[in-house]
């Protein structure tokens, strides 16, 4: 059964029973009736059935693709190969198009010598970070030993020498000497770690400034002890306090160097964070080396093409519309009155004109949440999957029918039986040749039939001559 609803732009509802167009006069007695009443009225009539009547719902709408994108180029470059045409089925990862690669090649290279360069870099800054704590340590205390003995020396120059100073001279001595011997061992390889390229040149600065300081704090020290066993003069006293505050002025440059410590370590973060920079510039370019080759995004048909070989695309231009053609959808509306009538879930029995005798089963999809207009009718989507060979394409106008509800076994009285006037739905029922006048309570309607209680199946009523009946008026049945 076809709808008794035809719903707006989208969705029409017709709940009043006045589709038979009669303005009939309701039992009002015709005038040449009430002049004789025994003359019957030719009339028509149908037999009530009994059968299923569907209640449904219209809806229209433009059909629409879920999935319509326009897939365009992520990155600038000249187009050197177009793979679809207009209609081509493609599959998601399919190659669309591809861009000349030869810029971002080079670009690559680049940035993959630069993230080379910059490992080279963290290595060395990474080794003076760990080795320059120890020989910041090493300074300062070869700087604060020579300080303790040239303290010593004066001290021994002012005061004259004791057994216990000369041996304590003489123990200094075989001290600065081991220290001596440290440190050039140090220098030596950090001479060789140097040629080799595996520490930068402050840090053998540092081992030749230890090496040196060693090597004086030794000579203080034989001095010193050669001053405890000769003696002292006054110019070696003035000379002893000279060399006190060169060795003050030394350790006090060497308290410094921690500084150096600190700054080593920023070197190696710099170098770190350079090298994360460069990694990064090559992954970005890489990506953009794929970005290259276009690719379709979903399973779909390609609706347009917009490129050709040997075009410039630049970042963002179109190169193809692609769009899916398994599962369609359109948007109807639906007016306030059939809220509640209407679920998400429903099966709708969908047309299209291309197709005038098939039927594509859709269903409700979903209902918005919110007033279309201000009549308050409500926008819902309804979706239906397109068949093997897939017949429906986006833009076809498209009615549907919504089962709203079913009535089985019940009494079918033609809708043109009917006569509308004052809010009361009334059938004139033949009966022995007269015609009786019926008021009816409609329970359901479509485009043909309503459900109604007040007529029982079997029964014959009036379909063409009811506006010049009156009841009880003589019938002469015409037509049956």
């Amino acid at each position: 059964m076809k709808t008794g609803y035809l719903l707006g732009t989208g969705l029409l509802l017709a709940v009043s029973l006045s589709a038979c167009g009669r303005g009939g006069g309701g039992g009002a007695p015709a005038p040449q009736a009430q002049a004789n009443e025994t003359v019957a009225v030719s009339v028509a009539v149908e037999r009530i059935k009994t059968g299923t009547l569907t209640e449904t719902a219209s809806v229209t709408g433009e059909l629409q693709s879920f999935n319509d994108t326009t897939v365009a180029a992520k990155v600038g470059g000249r187009i050197v190969e177009v793979r679809v045409r207009e209609g081509d089925r493609v599959r998601k990862g399919d190659v669309i198009a591809v861009q000349d690669p030869t810029d971002l090649q080079l670009q690559l290279r680049q940035a993959e010598s630069a993230v080379r360069a910059a490992e080279a870099n963290l290595r060395q800054a990474e080794i003076a970070a760990r080795t320059q704590p120890a020989q910041t340590d090493a300074q300062i205390n070869t700087a604060k030993a020579a300080l303790e003995a040239a303290r010593a020396r004066l001290h021994a120059l002012q005061t004259g020498a004791r057994p216990q100073e000369r041996q304590q001279a003489e123990q200094a001595v075989a001290a600065a000497r081991a220290n001596f011997e440290l440190a050039k061992a140090n220098y030596q390889r950090a001479q060789q770690l140097y040629q080799q390229g595996a520490i930068p040149k402050q840090q053998l600065d540092s081992a030749k400034t230890a090496f040196e300081a060693a090597q004086a704090q030794l000579r203080q020290a034989e001095e010193t002890l050669s001053l405890v066993r000769e003696g002292p003069r006054r110019e070696d006293i003035e000379a002893a306090e000279q060399a006190v505050r060169q060795a003050e002025e030394a350790y006090r440059q060497a308290l410094l160097g921690k500084a150096q410590d600190e700054l080593a370590q920023q070197r190696a973060d710099a170098a770190r964070a350079a090298l994360q920079q460069a990694r990064a510039q090559v992954a970005l370019l890489k990506q953009q080396l794929a970005d290259t080759v276009i690719r379709a995004p979903f399973d779909g048909v390609i609706a347009s093409r917009f490129v050709e070989v040997g075009s410039m695309a630049g970042g963002g231009t179109p190169v193809a519309r692609i769009v899916t053609v398994d599962r369609l959808y359109f948007e109807a509306t639906l007016p306030e009155m059939l809220l509640r009538d209407v679920k998400p879930g429903m099966p709708v029995e969908t047309r299209v004109d291309a197709f005038p005798n098939r039927v594509f089963l859709g269903r409700v999809e979903a209902i918005y949440p919110a007033v279309a207009d201000q009549a308050r009718n409500l926008h819902i989507r309804i979706s239906l999957t397109n068949p093997a060979d897939l017949p429906l394409k986006t833009g076809l106008f498209a009615r549907g029918e919504i089962r709203l509800r079913e009535y089985k076994n019940v009494p079918l009285t033609p809708k043109r039986a009917l006569i509308e006037k004052g809010g009361v739905t009334r059938v004139f029922v033949v009966e022995n040749g007269v015609a009786k006048q019926r008021a009816l309570k409609v329970v359901a309607t479509n485009t043909e039939f309503v459900y109604a209680m007040g007529v029982r199946p079997g029964e014959s009523v009036v379909v063409r001559g009811q506006d010049l009946l009156s009841d009880g008026q003589p019938v002469r049945i015409l037509e049956q």
